[in-house]
Order: structure tokens, then sequence, then C-alpha cells
């Protein structure tokens, strides 16, 4: 029979789910599990008494919240598109923006629309077929199906549990491409639930208010050469400060900026970039190579005109936005193929220091790419980190050291991905204000 989406929808159209976090659905303990999937303890008269009371328990509107018990056996008569369903289902959510309320409605919420459903299935990549399908196995209507969502957070040891399970199984009966699909989903799914810094390849939404529309930062998986591929809360509190317009003291009218760009240093997963070509400021946004590959990538998901420069060409600012990259050991090298050959009036900063060596570069960097006008001006927005107080210290000194004036301070409460964050927000000049 044809999936009919219409068929969970309340008529406003509003999806007939209410969030069950009431203690009727009942709470798994762990002391409760004896098998992981399907509970082969239980007989089957058990089983079918156990969902005849959870099917009493959400009669109301027909949605019981799953729980680990109700997970299929892992068995070779479970088909391979069903587990890969429900092992998608239990992928962390897209990510959007930092902090408590950073998640995207949930597909259990009463607010979702048929539309946002169908948008919340495609960033897990499942189609409202599979879904059905999955449903149909567990014999559970599609609303009850979706709590499945929760199960992560809400059964680590019980998840973790399933996914072991899932990953030891030889599955003989699949083919190899499923079996390596399987395995590899259920990996990413165990450390992905773990730590946000072993989530794997995401994209991440960011929402600004005053901002016409969201914009999508790939993150490839977080390796230790590479953190820029991964967003920094500063550079989403810089891109705020932009879009507030709390940037007259430093930041140009965009007429002006069109004559001359906006150099960003360690630009990163390309937020601050982005946001400035939406608001039509010309920029050249720079970073390590192996960092400039994903950063233009963003900006082309982000559908900004670009030009991208290899490190041997000239850099030429006629493009909305120009990338390519900067080593700041090696500022000059940069310098030698821009035509900004007396530097840049405007050069930002989103946390560019993590290490003692950091600070020494950034301050050659500065002294290097940054103009001699008396209008030019350097902008930090710094993460307030305990273990990094010393480098940030440091930061400051030389940067005053380099003769610059400090015309503005302010420390700016936000979020990263591990909590709450405070960040220094300083701008720097060569001419008090």
């Amino acid at each position: 029979m044809d999936f009919d989406p219409l068929s969970f929808f309340e008529p406003e159209p509003k999806i007939a789910i209410q969030n069950t976090d009431n203690e009727n659905v009942g709470k798994l303990h762990n002391n409760d599990i004896t098998e992981v999937g399907g509970n082969s303890s239980e007989t089957s008269e058990e089983t079918g008494a156990r969902k005849n009371e959870d099917c009493a328990s959400g009669e109301k509107d027909g949605t019981v919240r799953l729980q680990v018990l109700d997970l299929p056996i892992v068995n070779t008569s479970l088909p391979a598109g069903v587990l890969s369903t429900l092992l998608k289902l239990f992928e962390p959510d897209q990510t959007k923006n930092f902090g408590p309320a950073s998640q995207a409605t949930h597909p259990t919420s009463a607010q979702m629309t048929m539309l946002e459903l169908e948008k919340y299935l495609s960033c897990k990549r499942i189609t409202t077929l599979q879904l059905e399908e999955l449903s149909n196995f567990l014999k559970r209507n599609i609303q009850s199906t979706l709590t499945l969502t929760y199960l992560p957070k809400q059964d680590h040891t019980g998840i973790t549990s399933f996914l072991t399970k899932v990953i030891s199984f030889p599955f003989l009966n699949y083919t190899e491409e499923e079996r390596d699909s399987i395995y590899n989903l259920a990996s990413h799914v165990m450390t992905a639930n773990s730590s946000p810094a072993l989530k794997g390849d995401t994209t991440r939404v960011v929402e600004i208010e005053g901002l016409s529309k969201d914009i999508l930062l790939y993150e490839p998986a977080l390796t230790e050469d590479k953190i820029g591929n991964i967003t920094w809360g500063a550079s989403l509190e810089l891109a705020k400060q932009i879009v507030k317009d709390k940037t007259s003291v430093w930041l140009p009218k965009p007429a002006a900026a069109m004559m001359t760009p906006i150099l960003e240093l360690g630009a990163g997963t390309g937020l601050v970039t982005i946001v400035l070509g939406l608001l039509g400021y010309r920029v050249v946004s720079t970073d390590l190579p192996e960092i400039v590959d994903n950063l233009t990538r963003n900006i082309e998901l982000n559908q900004l005109e670009f030009v991208k420069s290899s490190p041997a060409e000239k850099i030429v600012t006629d493009s909305l936005v120009h990338v390519t990259s900067l080593d700041w050991r090696a500022p000059n090298e940069f310098l030698d193929r821009t035509m900004c050959l007396n530097g840049y009036e405007t050069v930002l900063l989103s946390d560019p220091v993590y290490s003692t060596s950091h600070p020494y570069w950034v301050r050659d960097a500065v002294s290097a790419v940054l103009s001699q006008s008396e209008n030019a001006h350097v902008v930090f927005m710094v993460g307030r980190r305990d273990r990094f107080e010393d480098v940030r210290e440091c930061l400051w000194q030389l940067i005053s050291d380099l003769g610059l004036k400090l015309i503005l301070s302010r420390i700016v409460d936000g979020y990263d991905d591990y909590g709450v964050l405070q960040y220094d927000y300083k701008v720097y000049g060569r001419k008090d204000q």
C-alpha cells in the first residue's frame, strides 16, 4: 500500500503527536534488560502483554514512546533497509547554532508541519516510504516510530548495547555493500552520540536574527590537524555583531567596502565570510591550504559569488568573495599576491589562538596585512576558555606592542558545542576613537 503522509497529520495540518514524557509510557531501567533488541528472554505472551500495555498508555492519541525493548532482534530476519532506517533515526539531529535551544523542531512535536517533517527526514536521508517500512516491521504507527529518535539520549547504555550487537553480527544474508553501510552507520551513531567532537561529517544550520536566510555549513569529521573544519562559537558571535549593526566603529558601509575588501584570517568553515557576503561586503577569505577546500564548499553551498585562487596565483578582488590560502607564519607570501599591496583596512579573526605559538603568528600576520591607514582596524572575537587565559593575555599584549589602540572591548555571552561560553570582543585601531 502506498504511504500517504497526510495519514498522520491533523487537519491544520500538524503532526498528531504529543511529547509523551509522562510515566504512563513506562520508563526503561538498565536492570530490566536481559538481551538488547527484542528481549529474547521474554515469552511471546509477555511481549504481547507488554505491547498491549504500551498501546493502552498511548491510546488517547495512538502514540507510544518506544523503548529499547521495542527494538527488533538482531538476526538474519532483520531486513537491511529496515535496520538502515532505524540507525539513521538514531543519528544526532542536524545541528542548529549552539546552546540548549539550538535544535530544530523535533518530529514528534505537535507544531511540526508536513513540510517540516519531510525536510527533517530528508536531513536524515530517509524517505517517507522507508519510514513506513520500518513502522510496519515494528508493528507501530508512524508517530510511535518517530519517538525512537529520543532513545540515544534517553537510554544511552541500552542503545550502545544494541549498536554493539549490530556491529558484531555477521549479517551473512546481506550483500557486502549492505553490511559495510550498516557497520558504518552503527559505528557513526555510537561515536556521534558520545561526544560532539566525534560526530562525523555533518551540516550545521546557522540562524541569525536579522538575516534573511539560514546559513548551511558543512563540517567534515573532526581530526586533530583540521580543527578549522568545524564551526567555533566565536564566529557565530562575531557574525551576530555584524548583523545587529553593532560594528559601526570598525565596519565600513557596503559601498565603501566594495572599494576596500575586508580580510578574514582563519575563516574556518566560512560563517563570518558568508554573512558579510550576504550583506553585500567584498571579502578576501583565507585559511590554511588544507582548510580552504571546505571553506570554498560552504561559500558555494550558500550560493555566493566567489573566486578561488591557488597559493601561486594573484588575488583578484573584483569578485564578491575571494578564497585563498594564507599561512600566518609566512604572511608576506600572501601580501605579494594581493592587489592590496599596502594592506587591508579591516582584518577579522575569530578564535585564532589555541596554542602558545599562535599569539606570535597572529601578531606577525596582522603586522604584515593591516594597512597603515588611520582608518585601519583589526577585530577579534575570542572564547574566554580558562585553559587558554595566558595565551589570550599574550595575544592582547603583542597586539598592543604593534602600536595599535584598543578602541572597543566587550564581553559577549554565547555558546559553543560544549555549552555556555563567554567571548572577548575587541577592536584595535591605528588611532584612538
